[in-house]
């Protein structure tokens, strides 16, 4: 499925053929540009750390500083907080 971009460029948005998510978004007729991927859809995702954020202008004043907020292990928010990174 090609879509436009809110900058102009044409985006290729590649889904599984499974379950229909989203996967990868490459900018048609570049491949050097932005190349976009659900990191949730990868199994190494542990490897792929971030390099920048994109589309912050719509992010939730709280998101840039999710590391001032305690953090547990599991969902058992009634235990003892990880210690931070």
């Amino acid at each position: 499925y090609e879509k436009t971009a809110e900058s102009g460029s044409v985006r290729a948005l590649a889904f599984c053929p499974e379950c229909g998510t989203r996967i990868y978004a490459p900018t048609v007729g570049d491949p050097s540009a932005f190349f976009g991927l659900r990191v949730g859809t990868v199994q190494q995702r542990d490897r792929l750390v971030p390099k920048r954020q994109v589309w912050c202008r719509s992010a939730q004043g709280w998101v840039m500083d999710l590391g001032a907020i305690p953090a547990f292990a599991d969902q058992d928010v009634a235990g003892t907080p990880m210690k931070p990174r």
